[in-house]
């Protein structure tokens, strides 16, 4: 017989405590029953159902558990049921309970081996056949490296075995490494509470996103993240502060979903540490260390709801039902990006995107740098998408991926006054610097190279976004309206005027059977601008656009 998994001794630990609290909520039930019950004859009676003490016959005791709930009790759907009403000869006795669990659960977090269970009499959950998302893992200093700055997997719940996949994202997660800071415990109690008091919220500029896409034919990848910054006693004179990530992999556009259950779990093992500090006070026992050995069972509870063979369509977080629902209309990020943004900056962000340009979204948080990274990959060229590289967060080490003469469209965490001082907007001219910490609205660097579009379009598109941009500025959530606008423009001037029948290029007799479906690009284009009828200003950005690798890309999938 073989012995278990760790994905099968979590599994094990969290049926024993769904027993021990479905038991608990029903002697807290028996209390309301006793006075309804004390004439009737029972075959249990418990003394005093405040203590954790045996439970005892007494003939003058009132009684507890009805047969009718312990009936209900069997019906309830619970893996480990009781089997009959209890009598006098198996007495139920919670003391012993808990000191089973708590040796199992020392076992399981401590050497995942339980030498008396095996897979053969435990139900083990089906192989995920919807995966929902690729693995949950946490990035930073291992207690092997003191000193060192390039983070390492601390935990996987997949356990992935090839740790590369994780690591080669770590340098956009932590662009400037862990940052390991060494001081003397005697100074740094006071940022050591902080620490272990600190909220977690969606709308900090340490949640954000990166995107990754190793190949043409691969989906999109999302890696949503948050960082903090988290202590470990070193010895009783030193600790050390460095940087830590929890991050979910998916290629499921759940982000909300998943920044929700990252901040579930972050605020749930704040509170068994700051338990575990008030009860000891021992700050040595409440470090990193702490997390490291709860983050197993904590994620597994919350996460064994949908790794299942039929992912339910919610989950259940702190007495509340999560939707699991792949939604356009995100709340995190974006909302907060748009309160940076007027008509122009947004309009002057889109024709960029539309003729492949460069664009550099500069702040000192990644979570409004990743933002506008999504935006202009998800949003704001539909039905079109932008088909080069996006870089969420450029380490500045690999700043000269700018000079590239693929298009690119990436995150820089830094000082936008840091790139001016050092000339590096200078450097890079063709690329446009956006900088998202600008006081009121976005500031932009290396204007020349931003796109002129005509007076005509920049009118309908500033008479549309003006009365949007009023009901954004008092909810920014209807940011998706604001969207809709460039929608609307792609379809009515260049979508529906695209020829219907697709344009050939003229291809000899004998090469014809193997270039079937060779379009004349070039002719397409023409056509559609024709159909168009536009003046003659407004046709020098969409020509440039129609020569542009993302409409092309659309042609293709237009007719094929």
């Amino acid at each position: 017989m073989d012995h278990l998994s760790q994905r099968q001794l979590l599994q094990l630990l969290y049926e024993k405590d769904c027993y021990i609290q479905a038991l608990e909520q029903q002697l807290q039930f028996s209390r309301q029953e006793v006075l309804l019950l004390k004439n009737q004859k029972q075959s249990i009676i418990i003394q005093n159902l405040s203590s954790d003490e045996d439970c005892n016959l007494d003939e003058n005791s009132e009684p507890a558990i009805s047969d009718s709930r312990i009936e209900q009790f069997q019906s309830s759907g619970k893996k480990i049921k009781l089997k009959a009403p209890l009598q006098d000869s198996n007495n139920f006795n919670i003391s012993l309970l808990r000191q089973n669990t708590s040796f199992i659960k020392q076992k399981v977090l401590d050497s995942f081996d339980v030498q008396n269970v095996t897979a053969d009499n435990l139900n083990i959950l089906p192989n995920n056949h919807q995966q929902l998302f690729d693995d949950l893992f946490i990035l930073g200093l291992g207690s092997q490296q003191p000193y060192s700055n390039e983070p390492s997997v601390i935990y996987s719940y997949n356990q992935t075995k090839n740790q590369q996949d994780i690591l080669s994202i770590s340098k956009f997660i932590f662009p400037d490494g862990c940052k390991p800071k060494i001081i003397p415990l005697s100074f740094s109690l006071e940022d050591i509470n902080l620490m272990i008091n600190q909220n977690y919220s969606i709308d900090s500029p340490n949640c954000f996103l990166i995107i990754t896409k190793q190949t043409e034919q691969q989906q999109l990848k999302y890696h949503i993240c948050y960082r903090y910054t988290d202590f470990t006693i070193l010895n009783p004179q030193q600790v050390k502060f460095s940087k830590r990530a929890i991050c979910f992999s998916t290629n499921k556009y759940l982000i909300d979903f998943y920044q929700q259950i990252i901040i579930v779990i972050l605020s749930q093992l704040k509170c068994m540490r700051t338990s575990l500090y008030s009860r000891t006070n021992n700050i040595s026992l409440a470090d990193t260390n702490f997390f490291d050995k709860n983050i197993s069972q904590i994620s597994f509870r919350i996460l064994s709801q949908i790794t299942q063979k039929y992912p339910p369509n919610f989950i259940n977080l702190n007495n509340q039902q999560i939707k699991i629902n792949e939604n356009d209309n995100i709340q995190w990020g974006i909302p907060q990006l748009f309160k940076k943004f007027n008509s122009q900056s947004l309009i002057k962000i889109f024709v960029s995107c539309l003729i492949e340009k460069s664009i550099v979204f500069v702040s000192k948080s990644p979570q409004l740098s990743t933002a506008a990274c999504l935006l202009c990959q998800k949003y704001l060229l539909k039905p079109f998408t932008w088909i080069h590289p996006i870089i969420s967060n450029l380490p500045l080490e690999n700043i000269v991926y700018l000079g590239s003469p693929v298009p690119i469209i990436t995150g820089l965490e830094c000082n936008f006054s840091t790139l001016q001082s050092q000339g590096v907007i200078n450097r890079f001219s063709n690329a446009i610097f956006i900088n998202l910490d600008n006081k009121q609205y976005v500031e932009f660097g290396n204007i020349d190279a931003i796109p002129i579009i005509s007076a005509e379009l920049m009118t309908f598109l500033i008479g549309r976004l003006d009365s949007y941009f009023q009901k954004v500025q008092q909810n920014h959530n209807n940011y998706i309206e604001c969207l809709q606008i460039f929608n609307q423009l792609f379809h009515t001037r260049v979508i529906r005027n695209v020829p219907i029948e697709p344009i050939k290029q003229n291809i000899n007799q004998k090469s014809k059977k193997t270039c079937k479906l060779m379009l004349d690009y070039e002719k397409i284009a023409q056509k559609t601008l024709q159909n168009m009828g536009t003046t003659n200003q407004d046709k020098v950005i969409w020509k440039q656009f129609f020569q542009t690798q993302i409409f092309i890309q659309f042609i293709d999938q237009y007719y094929n």
